[in-house]
């Protein structure tokens, strides 16, 4: 796994809040970018990487209400109920393996981490990782996790800069690629005292999921009348929207959601209280999509999803206000953190699609 430093406090606080599991999960990832919206600026030599690289999406907990960044007219608004009425619309099934094959999930991620020199100087660079998955048709069998490290830009900084005065550790304990295996995703080095995650322990076939963690069970729990699972949404959110949002992001990017519970979800998304559509033409790892999103905090957490297709192509989080602490030196508009995911049938466990 793709090591990433926080400071002390927010390392501690993150493993507490961490569910045992073979990546850090879709709630573990938001705590974590929601805590770094207020951090203080590193100490010089010292990294901070804003959230966890590869993980999956995104936060449980009060946050500081922001203004809301949009007019008051009902034009974005009705904007991102046409999107998402399109979409639930076109949404159509993923292929799924037989017996003996491999669902293959890819996820590529860019997140900020941030670091100083030896004199104070800020730094901070955009790495890409590349996580994939190989899940057996048969859960029970032995999954295949594997991370790679694929390439890093400077949004603060240069190598000028880090060759005269270092680089805080930024880029230490990066190995270029990674693996592990384990049955039901069930990897070596995950420790149960992470979390305490009610599944953990349990047969494959008997965890029940989450919304964090959308296996199949959970998955054909959720209702697919439209009314019914916004209510259950709304409630498992604790009546936050942004939480809302999470949630449904991390339904939409598991491989195993129906086409019917996908376009339920689309049809619940309506009912979101300020979701706006923030870019019409939204790109993410090549594929274009409109971009829905809510603010929270200091940044903007934005899906993306093809309304012509109805496929749900990535998340991202943006900067809503110019960088301080450890986005000093970042403008508003950047992108702090991104995800976007694909899914394949493959026959043998470690191949590529084709």
């Amino acid at each position: 796994m793709t090591e990433k430093m926080w400071t002390d406090d927010e390392l501690d606080q993150a493993i507490a809040d961490q569910p045992a599991g073979p990546a850090f999960s879709a709630a573990a990832r938001e705590r974590a970018l929601a805590r770094m919206l207020a951090a203080e600026a590193p100490r010089p030599g010292r990294k901070r990487w804003l959230v966890a690289a590869a993980a999956v999406t995104l936060v449980v907990g009060a946050l500081v209400a922001v203004p809301p960044l949009w007019s008051d007219d009902s034009g974005p608004a009705a904007s991102a109920a046409e999107t998402l009425r399109r979409a639930a619309a076109a949404t159509t099934a993923h292929t799924a393996p037989s017996e003996g094959q491999y669902r293959y999930v890819a996820t590529h991620s860019w997140d900020v981490g941030s670091a100083t020199t030896r004199t104070g100087k800020p730094l901070s660079a955009l790495i890409h990782t590349l996580v994939e998955v190989w899940v057996p048709a048969d859960r029970t069998g032995e999954w295949l996790e594997r991370r790679s490290t694929l390439g890093s830009r400077w949004l603060v900084g240069s190598d000028e800069l880090v060759a005269a005065e270092g680089d805080g550790g930024l880029f230490a304990g990066n190995p270029p690629v990674q693996e592990r295996r384990g049955p039901c995703g069930d990897y070596p080095d995950v420790n149960e005292e992470l979390g305490g995650d009610p599944d953990w322990g349990k047969p494959c076939t008997e965890r029940a999921g989450s919304w964090y963690r959308p296996n199949p069970r959970f998955l054909t729990s959720l209702p697919t009348a439209p009314q019914a699972l916004y209510d259950r949404l709304w409630a498992d959110a604790r009546n936050d929207a942004a939480n809302a949002l999470s949630h449904a992001a991390t339904v939409l990017a598991a491989p195993d959601a129906s086409p019917e519970l996908r376009s339920a979800l689309y049809q619940a998304l309506q009912h979101l209280p300020d979701l706006r559509v923030t870019e019409e033409t939204a790109n993410l790892d090549g594929k274009a999509g409109t971009a829905l999103g809510l603010a929270r905090a200091d940044a903007r957490e934005d899906i993306i999803i093809d309304p012509a297709t109805g496929r749900y192509i990535g998340t991202r989080w943006v900067l809503l206000r110019s960088g301080t602490g450890a986005w000093e030196g970042l403008e508003p508009g950047t992108e702090v953190s991104s995800s976007a995911v694909d899914f394949a049938v493959v026959d043998r466990a470690g191949d590529a699609p084709k």
